[in-house]
C-alpha cells in the first residue's frame, strides 16, 4: 500500500527531483508565507490570489487539478526556493496567466495592481495569433524574445515552467510529455543559469525525465520512469515507495530474472498505484512483453485476491516477479518499523499469497 507524502513550505525532496506542491488553499499559504514575508506583502498577495481564482474560475490543469494550485506552486518556487520578496514579482506569479488564459486584460491588472505587475505579466504572456501568422511562428518568436528578457522576467517564467513540468509524467498524453520535455531542455534549461537554485532544479529535472528522450526499453530508462511515477509516494513505514520496486527488481535479478522481467519488476506497481496506464507504457516505448507482465501483476478493479493470484500464477514469468514482491514485502527490513499486530497480519497475508502461487503453479 502507498501513501502520498505530506508537503511543507520548502518542497519535499524526492529520489529524482524536487516537487513544489503549493498549499491546499490560501489559509495554509498565508500562515507559512507570514513566516518569511512582511504582513503587508502577504495581505497584498492574498488579494491578488482571490482575484486570480475568480479569473480562472472553472479552469483545470491537464491532470485535472484546479488551476489555482498551479498559481500557488509558482508562488512557492519564487518565495521558498529563490527567496523573492519583491511584491510585484510575487503578484505576477499569481496573475501570470490572467491575460493569456482568461478574459482579464492588461488594463485590468494595471488598474488593480499597478503598472509594474502588469508589465511582468505582459512579458510572459504569449501574444495572440494574427491572421498572417501561425501558432508555431508566434511561439517561436515569443521564446526567442524571452531569451533576452531581464532577470525578473526570467525568474517569473522559469518558476512557471518548473511548476508546469515538475510532474510531467502525470500529463495524460505521452506525445505531449515528450514535446514538452524537448522544448524545456532546448529553450528553458539554458535560461536557468540566471539563478543558481533554478539551475540546479532544472538540471535534476532534466536527468529525472530523460527517459522521455527515447523508448523506455532499458533497465536504466525504466528505473527513471519508476522513480518519476512513484516520486511522491511512501510506504506504510514512511519510506520512499520507489525503494520497494527497486528492491523487487534486485531480488528478481538474484533469482535469475531476465532483462524483460527485471524491467517489469521495476514497473510492476506503475499501473495499479499511479495514474499510468498500460497504453501509457506502450506509448512510452515499453516492450510489449513487459507491458503484458505488468498487466498480469496489476490488480484489476473489483478483482478478488484469490482471482488475482490465480491470474498471476497462470503466467510463469509473472510468478517470479510476484514472488520477489512478496519476499520484499514480508522481509523484516520492510516490516520492522510497523507495530507487532500489523506485522503479523501482513506476514499471514503474504504467506497466503505464496501458498496460492504454489498451488497455482503446481497444477
Amino acid at each position: 500500500m502507498i501513501f502520498r507524502a505530506g508537503m511543507s513550505i520548502g518542497a519535499r525532496f524526492s529520489m529524482v527531483s524536487r516537487v513544489f506542491a503549493g498549499w491546499d488553499g490560501w489559509e495554509s499559504a498565508e500562515a507559512e508565507l507570514g513566516e518569511v514575508l512582511p504582513r503587508e506583502v502577504v495581505d497584498q498577495l492574498g488579494g491578488a490570489f482571490r482575484d486570480a481564482v475568480e479569473w480562472h474560475d472553472g479552469q483545470t490543469r491537464p491532470a485535472g487539478e484546479p488551476y489555482w494550485q498551479h498559481l500557488l506552486q509558482v508562488l512557492q518556487v519564487l518565495v521558498c526556493e529563490i527567496g523573492v520578496k519583491d511584491l510585484d514579482l510575487l503578484r505576477a506569479g499569481l496573475l501570470h496567466d490572467v491575460v493569456e488564459d482568461t478574459d482579464g486584460t492588461r488594463a485590468d491588472l494595471t488598474s488593480r495592481f499597478g503598472e509594474r505587475t502588469a508589465e511582468l505579466v505582459d512579458a510572459v504572456t504569449i501574444p495572440e495569433v494574427r491572421d498572417d501568422q501561425t501558432k508555431d511562428e508566434v511561439r517561436t518568436a515569443y521564446l526567442t524574445k524571452l531569451a533576452a528578457a531581464p532577470e525578473d522576467v526570467l525568474l517569473l517564467k522559469l518558476s512557471d515552467r518548473y511548476s508546469n513540468v515538475q510532474r510531467l509524467h502525470t500529463h495524460p498524453r505521452v506525445p505531449k510529455q515528450r514535446s514538452y520535455y524537448a522544448e524545456t531542455v532546448e529553450r528553458f534549461v539554458p535560461l536557468a543559469v540566471v539563478n543558481e537554485k533554478l539551475n540546479s532544479l532544472f538540471a535534476d529535472w532534466t536527468d529525472a525525465y530523460s527517459y522521455l528522450r527515447g523508448p523506455v526499453d532499458t533497465f536504466e530508462a525504466a528505473d527513471r520512469l519508476a522513480a518519476a511515477l512513484h516520486r511522491e509516494q511512501v510506504d506504510k513505514s514512511g519510506q520512499p515507495y520507489v525503494r520497494h520496486v527497486r528492491a523487487v527488481a534486485g531480488i528478481a535479478r538474484a533469482n535469475g530474472a531476465s532483462g524483460t522481467q527485471q524491467i517489469a519488476a521495476l514497473l510492476h506497481d506503475s499501473v495499479e498505484d499511479t495514474p499510468c496506464t498500460l497504453e501509457h507504457l506502450r506509448d512510452l516505448g515499453v516492450p510489449e512483453q513487459v507491458v503484458q507482465l505488468v498487466d498480469a501483476l496489476s490488480h484489476r478493479a473489483g478483482e478478488p485476491q484469490d482471482a488475482y493470484l490465480a491470474r498471476v500464477a497462470a503466467s510463469p514469468d509473472a510468478v517470479l516477479i510476484k514472488r520477489a514482491d512478496v519476499e520484499h514485502n514480508s522481509s523484516q527490513a520492510r516490516l520492522g518499523e510497523l507495530d507487532t499486530a500489523t506485522q503479523e497480519r501482513l506476514r499471514q497475508k503474504y504467506a497466503r499469497a505464496l501458498n496460492a502461487l504454489n498451488r497455482g503453479t503446481e497444477r
